[in-house]
């Protein structure tokens, strides 16, 4: 028994080792003009009309953040300019909702191993993306926007696991129809999770540590190392609580959305209540409609 347990766990090194050494040739380069986008606004104090320039050079990208500004699902506010949304919403914001919606095509992909059709994916993302946000205007309002665009690239690393998924698929159900969840089942069966992908994705395009350690931890937050910084806990904690209320919805969900408990230290950490995730829950399949019209038009609802 003990050395059945001992060949299982050596499997599950070799599997990760594997999986590891091929990770990095996997992980898309970050596009020049986001690469850019992000280091002016970490490394120096930019103008707006730099910062437009430089966004203005990806049309997809500029169409993307003015339909978000003018979203009646993210937004109570109606723009013309580029300029004037960088304004509104600042450049820090700014640049995480460029890297976001660039991740959302990333995202418009169809994922056999996790079993998501075309842009399924990114619509669940997008979701989990509106229950952030919305949770950090009642718990710490200045993260709505980066909670929006943090919990909308949190997926990404299903994108480079997926493969992997595929190939041990009825391992993996196997594994959560036995009432693991996800994270658990990536671990046990491949050695990683994709959060630690997400984390490695972030690591190699140089993110910042408010993108990256609630990318890797949003699952987990109860993980977070102690000397995390309070604004990127309370993040985590948000981005946690919103992936759960997007899968409470079942909307945009592939196998591996099987609902999960939230961290016992959750409602601590935010000052919510049980009434705020029953609101916003209500809120979120209310406006999964819109959001759906106004960002994947060519997704049939499976409501």
């Amino acid at each position: 028994m003990i050395e059945q347990e001992e060949t299982k766990e050596l499997e599950k090194i070799q599997r990760r080792t594997k999986i590891l050494s091929e990770i990095e040739k996997k992980i898309p380069p970050l596009p020049h003009v986001i690469r850019n986008i992000i280091n002016l606004t970490m490394y120096e104090e930019v103008s707006v009309q730099k910062l437009a320039e430089e966004i203005a050079k990806e049309p997809n990208l500029v169409a993307d953040i003015m339909r978000y500004i003018n979203s009646r699902t993210f937004s109570t506010i109606r723009v013309s300019s580029l300029e004037t949304t960088i304004v509104f919403l600042g450049v820090y914001n700014i640049a995480r909702l460029t890297l976001a919606f660039w991740i959302k095509r990333l995202q418009e992909t169809e994922l056999k191993g996790y079993i998501y059709k075309k842009a399924e994916l990114a619509l669940q993302s997008f979701i989990g993306g509106y229950t952030s946000k919305r949770i950090a205007e009642i718990s710490f309002p200045h993260l709505s926007q980066n909670a929006f665009a943090v919990a909308s690239m949190r997926n990404i690393g299903k994108i480079i696991l997926d493969f992997y998924v595929f190939l041990e698929k009825k391992e993996m159900l196997r594994s959560v129809l036995s009432g693991k969840d996800m994270r658990e089942a990536e671990e046990e069966i491949l050695g990683i999770s994709h959060q630690e992908v997400n984390y490695l994705i972030a690591e190699a395009w140089n993110l910042p540590d408010d993108i990256k350690i609630p990318l890797r931890y949003f699952k987990s937050p109860h993980l977070l190392p102690n000397d995390t910084p309070d604004y990127i806990k309370n993040l985590t904690f948000i981005v946690h609580v919103g992936d759960i209320i997007a899968q409470m919805t079942g909307v945009g969900a592939g196998f591996d959305n099987m609902v999960e408990k939230f961290s016992k230290k959750s409602f601590d950490v935010l000052k919510i209540k049980e009434s705020d995730i029953e609101m916003i829950f209500y809120e979120t399949f209310l406006k999964v409609e819109t959001t759906s019209e106004e960002f994947f038009k060519e997704i049939p609802l499976k409501l």
